[in-house]
């Protein structure tokens, strides 16, 4: 009895440590992102909401997104629903550490896949690699990594984060146009290019 409650002990010990490591996934080529995900769009999340799970065990975050662009040779609804683990409801939030936060307001490029329980959503594909911000960039429209992540505020890893409309923290980014020719390369089994950015 005393090996089981030690083992049921160290199993819980564990599974508190699960979310510190979550954000560690296994990094994948930009053309396999491409090529496994279902929709590859560009456009603005007008609202959000939270809410828990059927067994009331996880919050997830829904997102309207507005489409405004397919990439890659494909077309679907000018509204799509995102769905991302993590949320606020009631006052209790759970954090997804690591996971990306889709938020009101944004500009953004997705790549996304269907959700394994709920026909009416779809997930970010790949986690973080799953997502892009649009900014400008002296009249041009560039994507960036979106540098904030769900739980960083609470690990001490910086606050809220604005990508600067103009600023050198734009420099090497994609812009639009080159995204669409790595995404179009990609479907099509051709190889993608690398840029020079030098």
């Amino acid at each position: 009895m005393k090996r089981l409650s030690l083992v049921l002990v160290g199993l819980a010990l564990l599974a508190l440590a699960m979310p510190l490591a979550a954000s560690q996934w296994v990094q994948l080529s930009f053309d396999q992102v491409a090529r496994e995900s279902t929709f590859v769009v560009r456009g603005t999340v007008e609202n959000t909401y939270s809410r828990w799970d059927d067994s009331r065990e996880v919050i997830f975050t829904y997102a309207t997104v507005r489409v405004h662009r397919y990439f890659g040779e494909t077309t679907g609804p000018d509204l799509l629903v995102v769905r991302e683990a993590g949320g606020l409801v009631d006052g209790y939030r759970q954090e997804a550490i690591g996971f990306p936060e889709v938020r009101t307001g944004e500009d953004v490029v997705l790549f996304l896949a269907p959700t394994d329980d709920d026909p009416s959503a779809m997930r970010l594909h790949a986690y973080n690699q799953g997502k892009y911000l649009v900014r400008n960039r002296g009249g041009v429209e560039v994507l960036t990594e979106d540098p904030v992540k769900q739980g960083d505020e609470r690990l001490g890893r910086g606050g809220r984060f604005e990508v600067k409309a103009n600023g050198a923290d734009l420099d090497g980014a994609l812009t639009i146009d080159e995204f669409a020719g790595m995404v179009e390369a990609a479907r099509a089994g051709e190889p993608i290019a690398v840029l020079d950015r030098k």
